[in-house]
């Protein structure tokens, strides 16, 4: 008997690593196993996936519908736990259980026909109950900050009105005039309005490209904001002023002075030596030349100053100031002396230009506009 059992131990041993990962791998996928283990979700997975293919009996149908019923006692109970809160958070998180739930009865009675009949009535009644406690809840939230809207004047309680509407809008179980009127009327109420005008005294030659780049500034505009450009608005919040300073150009230069030597082959001359024998022999002379490099940096800076006028308690925003800046590097170079002396480098150095200065303007424009944009809206 004890070398039969030490036999069947190492045949076992012998198995291949992939085939024994196989087995264990096969074990813990049984829908049995998984029931066993009270792995119940698992356990049901594994029987509705095996009946699916058509590889189930009357045995995983039991497992299923056993499973089922540990999942349903369970998460029944969180729900309904959840739904005896006054927190529409946990409101929420019951609705989604009992869908979820809603979802399993109905894959179950696939092959379970006859079972589950009380749930099939029960979950969607108590849907229905969580639902309405949550169109309630949004509906009577969203009617209280639209009255603080109209109290008040302030804007942001219509924001909240209309969003806590449309919360409610995703719970309601016929189409509601009164909501949609509600809702509509708080987006109209919490919209906000900026006017934005540009003032440029300094440099107006430059008036048509900054209106070009500015007036893009309306496509802000959206959900509960409204901008306007260069044109004075009735119900405005927010005057907007953007104030050009002049633009400034600066031209700074550095040297560098750099001298330079070299042999320069002249002629050859024919010399005789203590024999009598001729020779050619190269005869040099020293060249000297001399290259002064010239480094020119143009610098463009436009500053801006934005001036707020709030024009009603809505209005929130506040003066701020911005600069852009931009440069050109060019290279001169100035021989003197021999030129032979001078690398080359120096000798074939092309002549540069600037940026021009409407082009770097641009530049400045659009910078500018971008860091307006993100500071404000």
């Amino acid at each position: 008997m004890r070398k039969q059992f030490i036999d069947k131990i190492a045949s076992t041993a012998k198995l291949p690593n992939t085939l024994i990962l196989l087995a264990l791998l096969t074990a813990c996928s049984s829908p049995q196993k998984a029931f066993e283990s009270q792995d119940y979700d698992n356990a049901f997975k594994l029987a509705l996936s095996g009946l699916n293919k058509g590889r189930g009996n009357q045995e995983t149908r039991q497992i299923l519908k056993q499973s089922l019923e540990n999942i349903l006692g369970r998460e029944m109970a969180e729900s309904r736990r959840l739904g005896s809160q006054n927190n529409p958070e946990g409101w929420k998180t019951a609705l989604d259980i009992n869908y979820g739930l809603q979802a399993k009865v109905k894959e179950a009675r696939a092959f379970l026909p006859n079972d589950f009949e009380k749930e099939l009535y029960t979950l969607p009644q108590q849907a229905k109950w969580l639902r309405k406690s949550l169109f309630t809840h949004f509906f009577e939230e969203g009617q209280d900050d639209l009255g603080r809207a109209d109290a008040t004047g302030l804007k942001p309680y219509a924001q909240l009105a209309h969003g806590a509407f449309t919360k409610a809008r995703q719970y309601t179980e016929v189409p509601s005039p009164k909501l949609d009127s509600l809702t509509r009327r708080a987006m109209k109420m919490g919209i906000v309005y900026y006017q934005v005008e540009v003032d440029a005294p300094f440099d107006i030659s430059y008036h048509w490209e900054i209106d070009r780049v500015f007036e893009k500034v309306e496509d802000q505009s959206g959900g509960f904001l409204r901008v306007t450009y260069g044109e004075a608005i009735k119900d405005a919040d927010c005057a907007i002023e953007i104030r050009f300073n002049s633009l400034e150009i600066d031209i700074s230069e550095e040297k560098g002075d750099e001298d330079f030597n070299r042999e320069i082959l002249v002629e050859y001359k024919t010399v005789t030596d203590t024999s009598g024998n001729e020779k050619k022999v190269p005869v040099y002379e020293t060249a000297e030349g001399n290259a002064v490099t010239i480094t020119k940096t143009k610098t463009a800076t436009w500053d801006v100053d934005v001036y707020i006028d709030g024009l009603t308690p809505n209005c929130g925003l506040s003066g701020q100031s911005f600069s852009a800046s931009t440069q050109s590097t060019i290279r001169e170079v100035k021989i003197s002396g021999d030129r032979r002396a001078v690398p080359e480098e120096y000798i074939n150095a092309r002549k540069e230009n600037f940026t021009e200065e409407d082009d770097m303007a641009e530049y400045l424009l659009e910078s500018l506009y971008e860091q307006i944009v993100r500071a404000y809206f």
